[in-house]
């Protein structure tokens, strides 16, 4: 039986179309394990080889993977061996121990013949982590489930590991085995429009920004299809303001479904300016470090350290030489650091983005980054600075933002929880108001308090129409929620003052405590 793809899978290197054997070198580049394999073992290049086919799986390729398995039954063994950053590996292999369960959540499906239809999620469990999926292939799907060896230890400089396997491999014997064809549904997104480039959002934490940015892209991005042939939904420079980044917790990254060890790997990386290992192009903490000739977070902590004002803290990432017509450029491309008072503010530009899965990974990779530049100026020898410095708010940056429609499966619980989520206006930044009434002048009267309770402005209506005016005139309101509720008691504040009723001010969904008022 020949190699037959079902779906059409990108990084594949085929070698033996009658072979039994499928090396998955997961986020490792399958060319240069393919390369390595070559020069140490040519015999299993050539002939009859056991050796079918070498290829990655990285980002939502593993419901291609089984798709193509079970349209490749003479498959008999996938041997796993290259790095992991997503846990990848782990769901495969815990797919063919059966660790599937129901999710009992449905997504909307388009398939190829135009038909749609509604199908349940399922989730295959990994150890830190869950693969989410239509439930239309399972682990019962397979009549003759492969092997999968994920004792290989995988060893950058050579591909011993997978010719010593090889070589001591013995072929199946004969079988009567069928092909079989799932297809591969995408689920269905209806957008709506919007100004694709004047998104913008303030949250507190990274995990309080992640579900909102998810919901923009789900409902207003723009499907697009990039010159690799890859559809998205994008939205343009995108900018996500993030008060405390520093503050998560272990039950933070399983309730989103990080790996913890996955994240402590990014943000040691992104601080280690060694050369990129064998396979990569690149690493950012190689750009930062080392790349232009010194290390760039160790001079901006120099100068952060120093008692006085500067905006020179820029590091660039993006070296025009290689990454303009590079194979693999760098998606970060700036740092800026901004020292008020003791906070250590971070803006992150991002050329572009990965929404579902590495936009919060590189969020948890900078807030290591800020708590590294501050202890560095902390501990400076020439510190002048009087004051420690703390890591401020972060802001990011992306120029392109985008979300493949099949990596909504994984994130769809997350967009539904933040649709349901019950409503409650946000603290404005702008500050908060108190309405009253002025009976004897037959007015809305509207004063206008700063969080610290100190009075800013007075605005005064005979309607509620006249006192919303002057408020948008003024851009006393900054936040959605918090003008919908203006909009809701100014209203309430007319009808009473037309009616000649008391009026009192709803105050249970105000945030901010105000305090007591009388307007005379």
């Amino acid at each position: 039986m020949n190699l037959e793809f079902a779906i059409p899978s990108e990084n594949i290197i085929r070698v033996n179309p009658l072979g039994t054997v499928a090396v998955c070198t997961l986020w490792t580049s399958p060319e240069f394990v393919g390369k390595k394999l070559r020069e140490e073992a040519p015999g299993l290049f050539e002939g009859d080889t056991p050796l079918a086919l070498i290829g990655g799986l990285y980002g939502g390729g593993l419901k291609i993977m089984l798709r193509n398995l079970i349209h490749n039954p003479q498959i008999d063994t996938v041997l796993v061996y290259g790095k992991d950053y997503s846990g990848a590996g782990r769901h495969l292999e815990s797919f063919f121990m059966g660790r599937v369960e129901r999710t009992g959540k449905k997504l909307l499906y388009a398939f190829e013949d135009g038909r749609e239809e509604e199908l349940e999620q399922v989730a295959i469990i990994g150890d830190e982590s869950k693969y989410a999926m239509d439930g239309l292939i399972l682990p019962s799907s397979f009549q003759h489930p492969p092997a999968v060896i994920t004792d290989l230890p995988f060893e950058a400089a050579t591909a011993a590991p997978i010719s010593n396997w090889l070589n001591s491999y013995l072929p199946p014997g004969p079988a009567e085995k069928k092909r079989v064809f799932i297809p591969l549904p995408s689920p269905i997104i209806e957008t709506f429009p919007s100004d694709r480039a004047a998104h913008a959002i303030a949250a507190n934490t990274i995990f309080e920004a992640w579900p909102k940015l998810l919901f923009r892209l789900s409902r207003f991005g723009e499907r697009v299809t990039f010159r690799d042939g890859k559809v998205r939904y994008e939205l343009l420079n995108m900018k996500v303001v993030i008060h405390n980044p520093g503050a998560y917790g272990d039950d933070d990254l399983k309730c989103f479904n990080i790996p913890l060890s996955e994240i402590e790997k990014y943000q040691n990386d992104l601080l280690r300016p060694a050369s990129p290992g064998p396979g990569l192009a690149y690493t950012y903490g190689r750009r930062l470090g080392a790349h232009f000739g010194l290390n760039t977070l160790e001079e901006m902590a120099k100068d952060l350290s120093l008692d006085k004002d500067s905006r020179r803290n820029v590091a660039s990432v993006w070296d025009n030489r290689l990454d303009i017509q590079g194979q693999e450029s760098p998606c970060l491309i700036t740092l800026f650091f901004r020292k008020i008072e003791d906070r250590v503010n971070l803006t992150a530009t991002f050329r572009s983005h990965n929404a579902a899965k590495a936009w919060p990974i590189n969020c948890l990779g900078l807030a290591a980054v800020m708590r590294h530049v501050c202890g560095m100026a902390n501990n400076n020898p020439g510190k002048t600075e009087p004051r420690d410095l703390k890591p401020g708010s972060m802001t990011v940056f992306s120029q392109s933002i985008s979300i493949n429609p099949g990596e909504l499966e994984g994130v769809s619980g997350f967009i539904e929880d933040y649709k349901n989520k019950s409503f409650k206006p946000a603290e404005d930044p702008n500050g908060y108001f108190i309405i009253t009434l002025d009976k004897n002048a037959r007015e809305i009267l509207v004063h206008h308090f700063d969080h610290e309770n100190e009075r800013l402005d007075e605005y005064r209506g005979r309607s509620a129409s006249e006192v919303a005016r002057l408020l948008y005139k003024n851009e006393a309101i900054s936040d959605i929620s918090h003008a919908l509720y203006m909009g809701s008691q100014l209203e309430r504040a007319w009808f009473c003052l037309e009616n000649g009723l008391d009026y009192l001010q709803d105050k249970t969904k105000m945030l901010h405590p105000a305090k007591a008022y009388s307007a005379d």
